[in-house]
């Protein structure tokens, strides 16, 4: 079940998106890194991240089956159910959004659910409808470095913002390319 969750969280995507928000975090700390923060906010920003996932392999997996690229992923080939990954979904963001709010702050928590719900259920579905999404989804691709920011200072500040712009717009190239 360990490797099948591994693969359902795209473990190293998730944490790639995980390293993001340390950096805005690292960035932050100006008067020195809290390693207990940082812990709570890598394990509850690796649960929110796995949690969209989840949720894009949920949602696509119909189409997922039917490309040579993603046919073997979990869900596909029923080596775990529907049912099953939305619980792991639902628990991964109910506890990655407790971490967060408890350990760190509230705008953390709701910038990563924000970042969730933008992704999972907008850019998503949306990516087979228009080409807009990607507009959209250059959003939830730029909040993780916000996030960091925010959980280290409990302040979207101008740095904060540059920040955001700069992988913000990073993501078009990104995604074009």
């Amino acid at each position: 079940m360990i490797k099948i969750i591994i693969e359902l969280t795209k473990l190293r995507l998730s944490l790639l998106v995980t390293f993001s928000a340390i950096f805005g975090f690292i960035l932050a700390s100006s008067d020195g890194i809290n390693y207990i923060d940082l812990f709570f906010l890598f394990f509850g920003g690796w649960l929110i991240t796995s949690s969209s996932i989840i949720n894009n392999q949920i949602l696509e997996k119909d189409s997922d089956s039917l490309m040579k690229r993603t046919m073997k992923r979990p869900i596909p080939t029923k080596r775990i159910s529907v049912k099953t990954s939305m619980i792991i979904s639902l628990l991964f963001s109910f506890m990655g959004f407790l971490i967060l709010y408890y350990f760190l702050n509230f705008y953390t928590a709701f910038l990563s659910i924000l970042s969730l719900i933008l992704y999972s259920f907008v850019y998503t579905p949306l990516k087979k409808i228009s080409s807009i999404a990607v507009f959209i989804g250059a959003f939830p691709g730029a909040l993780p470095p916000l996030i960091g920011w925010v959980a280290a200072t409990n302040q979207i500040s101008i740095e904060a913002v540059i920040i955001f712009s700069i992988q913000f717009i990073w993501q078009f190239p990104h995604f074009w390319a």
